[in-house]
């Protein structure tokens, strides 16, 4: 009787792989060789660890909203105010974004990020200007007081006549009410501007 090639293939890796079992069997027999045998039965890795939080649905965030009229910062020199060669530096906000994660006791606690451009003008001389964001937790409703606002403020160097220069800031400091359905307003803040 014939045997074909792939059956004599098939036959020779079932040989291989019964051989490779026999010894993984053996070596686990022995009190010195169970570790190795595991090793070999496991692909040599350890087995992983996996956090429950990892399959947790996510913890909504509130909306994000810029307030109208605040990604623009300009600082002029005293007199020259809206004249080209006074301006000192601008600046804007490009992107943001908020993750939150539940708490113990119901509220969520909220890391918010900005980022931007500063920019120096033709007055500016070098050195680190101080950008205020203006952070408020604001309740649904009209008219409504926020629930809290506080002044981020992002520091970025800038030498004289350099290119604009990217900054970006981080804050995990807001914490949300439980069950508060509630809106981030962000901008710059001019009352505030070194």
């Amino acid at each position: 009787m014939m045997i074909s090639a792939f059956q004599a293939v098939t036959c020779e890796k079932l040989k291989t792989f019964l051989a490779a079992g026999v010894c993984a069997a053996t070596l686990a027999g022995c009190g010195a060789g169970s570790d190795v045998a595991s090793t070999i039965i496991s692909g040599g890795q350890e087995p992983i660890e996996v956090s429950p939080e990892t399959f947790a649905p996510p913890v909504p965030c509130p909306p994000m909203q810029l307030n109208s009229g605040t990604f623009l910062i300009r600082n002029y020199v005293r007199g020259k105010q809206d004249q080209q060669e006074g301006l000192l530096y601008q600046a804007t906000i490009e992107d943001w974004a908020n993750t939150c994660t539940s708490q113990a006791d119901g509220q969520r606690l909220m890391k918010i990020g900005f980022s931007g451009d500063a920019t120096p003008g033709p007055a500016w001389k070098g050195g680190e200007i101080k950008l205020p964001i203006r952070v408020a937790i604001v309740p649904g409703g009209a008219d409504a007081k926020p629930l809290s606002s506080e002044i981020l403020t992002v520091p970025v160097t800038l030498a004289e006549a350099a290119p604009a220069e990217k900054w970006t800031i981080v804050e995990e400091s807001f914490t949300i009410p439980q069950g508060a359905s509630v809106k981030v307003v962000f901008g710059f803040d001019e009352g505030r501007r070194r």
